[in-house]
């Protein structure tokens, strides 16, 4: 009876991790930054407006989600996110976007923090969410 019990446990762990592995494909791809040439892009002062993780496999596998916010010295505001990133960047932290020059809702994080000759674009930003009762200026939470 016990030897019974082996493949039927191999066959249940086999069929979880062929449902988790499909279950992360997308029926539409979403455009990736290396569908592009670097030259297409400027690369912009923003800030991470939220983080979300996202557990796929207990406590030890997540999706890491970052929103963020650039075109900060503007009075509209543009938005965007990447899903399943693995940076170590934190809501409020000035990160670079990259812009596509012809299409501004085009936009990718760049991995990097803002440098510090920067930070007072952010620091403004963050001076007129607090003037207007806002955590971000521009940014319906929901």
């Amino acid at each position: 009876m016990k030897n019974l019990f082996k493949p039927l446990f191999f066959k249940i762990l086999i069929g979880i991790f062929l449902l988790l592995m499909f279950s992360n494909c997308k029926s539409e791809a979403e455009p990736n930054y290396e569908d592009y040439h670097p030259e297409d892009f400027l690369m912009v002062p923003g800030i991470v407006t939220k983080r979300t993780k996202t557990p796929i496999i207990g406590p030890w596998w997540n999706d890491y989600h970052i929103y963020y916010a650039y075109n900060l010295d503007s009075d509209t505001v543009s938005v965007g996110k990447e899903m399943d990133v693995n940076m170590a960047i934190s809501e409020g932290d000035g990160v670079y976007i990259l812009v596509h020059k012809t299409e501004e809702n085009l936009s990718f994080l760049a991995g990097l923090r803002i440098a510090p000759h920067e930070e007072e674009i952010i620091e403004r930003y963050l001076k007129k969410s607090r003037e207007n009762g806002v955590k971000y200026f521009g940014i319906n939470e929901k």
